[in-house]
């Protein structure tokens, strides 16, 4: 285990959080796999007894998931994203709790956690290298919203050692330009984007190797008016969750430029990739900006 700082790179002025979050106090590690689906083991950083006494395998690929703002244990991603894995293998899943700084409806309070959450979701990932036989090159990290940041800082911390991040609608607000924590393509060998509420609650631009825009990423068929958008920013995790367990899959078809997805004008390329799924996609597989349809409601992948 490694000494981290928690200092915050990016700081809101005149604004602190209502109250200290302490990470290594505040972050919880919550372990499920098939032996315990539903109720979770806690690994803490520091205690090697909580890692020894769990049912972490070594074995089995492991699947790091990060809420967002206002997220918590319950969450969807939560419980749809490891049902989903479990339907289909063997996994450690991971669960980053950070609900302790998430729950706070000043939003800039919660967005300012991102850098040491994924500080704390490191160490952890060291520490289970060290004392339970972690091969990171077996982990992929997948967050949604402030947790696709969160994501992608955990990969800042580990230095290239993580092979695949995920970041599913990473939140916009107080992120945009090149805030210092916010997810990019060098956070991995391989950082993939899924844009369901671009310029909204989530980020339009392209912003990892691969970047995903279902619909063209602004807004979701289904959803409505979907005032302040919170519907389709959801539907980046559904989409997600579909992808794991779907015989078609989601199947992008790469667009010539960004241009392209803002005019709602993309054209066969003839280069295709597929968005999630699991095993996930990895380096090597095609990069650049995708777009696909999907329907309106659950099943929404329409494969080809």
């Amino acid at each position: 285990m490694r000494l981290v700082s928690y200092a915050v790179p990016y700081q809101l002025d005149g604004e602190k959080p209502k109250r200290d979050f302490v990470p290594e106090r505040d972050t919880r590690f919550l372990l499920y796999t098939a032996s315990n689906p539903e109720v979770p083991h806690v690994l803490r950083n520091g205690d090697i007894a909580s890692i020894q006494s769990s049912p972490f395998n070594p074995n089995n690929p492991t699947r790091m998931i990060i809420h967002g703002w206002l997220g918590t244990q319950d969450s969807e991603i939560n419980r749809l994203t490891r049902s989903a894995l479990f339907f289909g293998g063997n996994y450690n899943v991971i669960y980053v709790d950070w609900s302790v700084g998430s729950l706070d409806e000043f939003y800039p309070n919660s967005r300012q956690l991102v850098y040491a959450v994924a500080a704390a979701a490191s160490n952890m990932l060291d520490y289970l290298a060290r004392y339970g036989q972690l091969n990171k090159r077996d982990v992929v990290v997948v967050g949604h919203s402030l947790g696709a940041h969160v994501a992608g800082n955990v990969g800042k911390w580990q230095s290239g050692a993580i092979p695949t991040i995920v970041g599913l609608d990473p939140a916009l607000p107080f992120f945009a330009g090149d805030a210092p924590d916010r997810i990019m393509a060098s956070d991995a060998d391989y950082v993939e984007i899924i844009h369901t509420n671009g310029g909204v609650l989530g980020f339009m631009e392209p912003i990892g190797d691969a970047d995903f825009y279902p619909n063209y990423g602004r807004v979701q068929p289904g959803c409505g008016a979907d005032v302040g958008g919170g519907c389709a920013h959801a539907r980046a995790v559904h989409f997600y969750v579909e992808s794991i367990l779907s015989r078609h899959g989601f199947v992008g078809e790469q667009c010539e430029s960004f241009q392209n997805i803002r005019d709602g004008t993309c054209a066969q390329t003839g280069v295709s990739s597929r968005m999630g799924g699991e095993p996930p996609n990895a380096e090597g597989a095609p990069e650049g900006i995708f777009f696909l349809q999907t329907a309106n409601s659950f099943p929404f992948a329409v494969g080809c």
